[in-house]
C-alpha cells in the first residue's frame, strides 16, 4: 500500500496520513483467493490486512466498488466468512490498527482542536476504520460475544 491524501495542519495531518492509505494497483495473490473464496466480486479500491477474529489471521478488510464513486467496505475473513461494515459514498479510505495504534489514534483525535470523535477498542484484534463520507469516518471491530463486527467509533474532519 502507499500512502495519498493532501497534508493538513497539526493534529489533523496525523490523523488524514493514518487515513489515507490507498489501494496499490496490484491485489496480494491472498485477497484475490479469498475474495474468490467467499464470492466478493471487486473492483477493490482499498484494503488492509488483520486479524479481525482472536486466532485466525490473514483476514482482509476491503472497499468494494469504486475509489472515487462509492461502494462497501467489507471484512474478508481466512475461511471465507466476510462482514458487511458499511457503504461509503465518496472516495476509498480504509486502514486497519492494532488495538495499540487505534488507542494513539483516539489520542491524535482527543489532541486535536478540527477533528472531533473518539476510537475506543475493546478486544485485542485488529480494528478497521473507513471513511463513509468525504468527512466522516467510522471504526468497527469483531466482537465474540456477538460474533459480528461492530462499531468502536469514529471521527469527523
Amino acid at each position: 500500500m502507499r500512502t495519498s491524501g493532501s497534508v493538513l495542519a497539526g493534529a489533523a495531518a496525523a490523523a488524514a496520513v493514518a487515513m489515507a492509505l490507498a489501494a496499490s494497483p496490484q491485489v496480494p495473490p491472498a485477497l484475490s483467493e479469498l475474495a474468490a473464496k467467499a464470492g466478493v466480486k471487486g473492483p477493490f479500491a482499498s484494503w488492509c490486512s488483520g486479524e479481525f477474529r482472536s486466532g485466525r489471521p490473514g483476514a482482509f478488510a476491503v472497499a468494494v466498488g469504486s475509489a472515487r464513486k462509492g461502494g462497501r467496505y467489507v471484512v474478508v475473513e481466512s475461511d471465507g466468512k466476510t462482514y458487511e461494515l458499511s457503504s461509503y459514498a465518496g472516495g476509498a479510505e480504509l486502514a486497519c490498527y492494532t488495538p495499540a495504534e487505534a488507542k494513539h489514534l483516539d489520542a491524535v483525535i482527543a489532541e486535536s482542536e478540527t477533528i472531533h470523535g473518539k476510537v475506543a477498542p475493546s478486544w485485542s484484534t485488529t480494528v478497521v476504520c473507513g471513511f463513509v463520507e468525504d468527512t466522516q469516518a467510522v471504526c468497527w471491530q469483531y466482537s465474540p460475544e456477538i460474533r459480528h463486527v461492530v462499531k468502536v467509533g469514529g471521527w469527523v474532519t
